[in-house]
């Protein structure tokens, strides 16, 4: 069921604007974790779902958070310019000028909103 879920929510994401929300956390067994919320208009109603939560393999890095982000949208078809905005938590890894998830998302999307 959770997988009919995922691919409608998918399916929603590949065709509309939506703006997108991105979360690490460390758990205490020192592991990573990546969350990824996303909103859109649905029938003049703003909704909210989760995304995914992947662990991060190797490091909590910018370009390891938009690696992990790229791939799965890569993976589930769903064009990156379709992010509209984004929101972080303001970690140096999210925010950082040159390295930082934002900077290496808006190479991908140049008119996105921050």
């Amino acid at each position: 069921m959770s997988a009919d879920v995922e691919n409608m929510l998918c399916n929603i994401l590949r065709t509309e604007e939506f703006s997108l929300q991105v979360d690490e956390s460390t758990l205490p067994q020192n592991e990573a974790l990546l969350l990824a919320y996303v909103r859109f208009i649905k029938e003049g109603k703003l909704v909210q779902e989760l995304l995914f939560a992947k662990e991060l393999l190797t490091d909590t890095r910018g370009e390891s958070i938009f690696r992990t982000v790229e791939d799965f949208f890569k993976e589930k078809e769903i064009p990156l310019t379709n992010v509209i905005a984004v929101a972080t938590d303001g970690a140096p890894s999210m925010l950082a000028r040159h390295r930082g998830f934002l900077s290496y998302l808006k190479e991908k999307v140049p008119d996105l909103q921050a």
